[in-house]
């Protein structure tokens, strides 16, 4: 499609999620010292666009705007890592009871074949298609919680999660372990289980701590 006929809006919410996938997969690395310029001529959107964009990525710290001197790429932080889980134990939690009770018949088909597929991806030890699992089940999760204040608050948190994950677990993580925690969270929300939705959020949240502390140094 060509993105002159596409709505402004559009646009810019497609321009988000690319640069914010640039950002996670490492394509942008972190440190990284990008001008409105270096964005257009990498995304191949307008300037309009590309603002909107950078100022949803700073609300999340994935960009730091710097007045006269461009934009940065956040470096990697590990306190910010941990206080991220934290939030997302408590708010993840909710968003997936929510959905598991709010779930229509037609979502909680989507999300059983969400759950078959990460365990596919955690048999064949994919990581790009486990990536892509996960922004479809967290876009479903919000779509049936219907909670658009923990989605806000998700929102702070997701991308630095993700972008962690990434960066880091070819050395220090199981694809097959996190897949798999992923595939029990989709499960529970399809047979509407409050509360094993919950739980299974809760086991994914302590397998990524176990992860942070080994990349930090202070795994087992």
């Amino acid at each position: 499609m060509n993105k002159q006929s596409v709505q402004p809006s559009m646009l810019k919410d497609e321009a988000y999620t690319t640069l914010e996938r640039m950002i996670v997969n490492g394509d942008l690395a972190p440190g990284d010292w990008v001008s409105e310029t270096d964005l257009i001529e990498v995304s191949g959107y307008t300037r309009a666009s590309i603002r909107s964009a950078v100022q949803r990525l700073e609300d999340q710290e994935l960009i730091k705007i710097f007045p006269r001197r461009g934009a940065q790429i956040c470096p990697i932080d590990f306190t910010r890592q941990f206080r991220a889980l934290e939030l997302r134990r408590a708010v993840e939690s909710l968003i997936a009871r929510s959905a598991a009770k709010r779930a229509s018949h037609g979502q909680k088909l989507k999300f059983k074949e969400v759950s078959e597929n990460f365990l596919k991806a955690a048999q064949a030890s994919d990581q790009k298609l486990m990536t892509e699992l996960d922004a479809t089940n967290y876009s479903l999760m919000l779509e049936a919680a219907e909670n658009p204040f923990a989605a806000k608050a998700m929102a702070s948190v997701k991308g630095l999660s993700r972008r962690f994950w990434v960066m880091y677990h070819k050395e220090h993580g199981d694809i097959q372990k996190m897949a798999e925690a992923y595939a029990h969270v989709a499960l529970a929300i399809s047979n509407g289980d409050e509360e094993h939705a919950e739980k299974a959020v809760s086991d994914l949240i302590s397998y990524v701590e176990k992860f942070t502390l080994e990349v930090v140094g202070y795994g087992s």
